[in-house]
């Protein structure tokens, strides 16, 4: 008998970084709360902030807690390699942050669309779970690909390269859709770089091949991610901009596409990972954080301004 597929919807709430508030610091975890603090620059420190502000803010109201009863916990769930977090029970969850973009994806459960969200559908399978399946989600700037181009292209395996070669916006949307499957899977970049070859970076994203301790590429599935490029705040509804140029470094680490410059850009992607068989995204929604954090006290407000 042929294998059922297993459709999954994903909703992804954007939002600016914003300076967390003495009353909301309640939120974070212990440990959280001591890795928010080494950070050096503020703008670090809020995007890392900002993110865990949001995840609590709509797991909790997805499992009806209070925000700072939302237990995140890293570890492995439901097979996959340990090391990310995820609530128990609760829906998978994804956090990504660079320059002005701060992400949180979260699977759906199975039912209608939340209301007020973009959502672009995709033909799929047959049934929609929001159970047995992992998110991640990831931005990047254009940025440091533009300045180091050829220092980078060993991040990537060649049979991913376009047809007219590689340039800045081609290697980090490459870059983006390998991280979002990595973090799905739960390995991040600890996995070998040719244990994972996707579709090309000019075609619609796709995984190829995966070999070594990542599930076979019917259990994997990717999507790049368009960006809004601003949501009205709600305090003064203005827009508060999300997308665009960025003048300021994003952060350091091991990612080949960290950090920001002057004129960068900002490209995303989204991917699913199954332990229970072949998988599909569903409908992708893009939906206001802003929004959400505002209703439980926090107004976005920008910090990449601060040195």
């Amino acid at each position: 008998m042929p294998t059922s597929l297993l459709t999954a919807s994903v909703t992804i709430w954007c939002t600016p970084p914003t300076p967390c508030l003495p009353g909301q610091a309640a939120w974070l975890s212990a440990d959280e709360a001591v890795k928010a603090s080494r950070f050096r620059r503020p703008v670090d420190h809020d995007r890392f902030v900002t993110g865990r502000l949001l995840t609590r803010a709509v797991l909790g109201e997805r499992l009806h807690q209070a925000p700072e009863d939302v237990d995140i916990r890293l570890g492995a769930r439901e097979g996959a390699a340990p090391g990310r977090p995820y609530v128990g029970p609760g829906p998978s969850f994804s956090i990504a942050h660079a320059g002005s973009w701060v992400l949180v994806a979260v699977v759906d459960p199975a039912g209608p669309p939340l209301p007020g969200a973009a959502s672009a559908a995709v033909p799929g399978a047959a049934v929609d779970v929001g159970a047995g399946v992992d998110v991640g989600v990831d931005v990047e700037s254009t940025a440091p690909a533009r300045a180091h181009l050829a220092d980078l292209l060993d991040a990537v395996p060649a049979g991913e390269r376009p047809a007219d070669g590689w340039d800045a916006e081609s290697f980090t949307r490459s870059w983006v859709r390998r991280e979002a499957v990595l973090k799905a899977v739960g390995t991040g970049l600890l996995a070998p770089r040719d244990d994972l070859l996707l579709s090309r970076a000019d075609r619609p994203a796709r995984v190829v091949h995966s070999g070594g301790l990542l599930p076979a590429p019917d259990r994997l599935a990717v999507r790049d991610l368009e960006l809004p490029a601003a949501w009205p705040s709600p305090s003064t509804g203005k827009a508060v901009t999300l997308g665009g140029r960025e003048g300021h470094p994003r952060r350091s680490g091991t990612s080949p596409s960290a950090g920001g410059g002057e004129g960068a850009t900002y490209l995303a992607a989204v991917a699913l990972r199954s332990a229970r068989g072949p998988v599909a995204l569903g409908s992708v929604r893009v939906t206001d954080g802003t929004a959400l954090l505002a209703r439980h006290g926090i107004t976005a407000r920008t910090t990449l301004d601060q040195p």
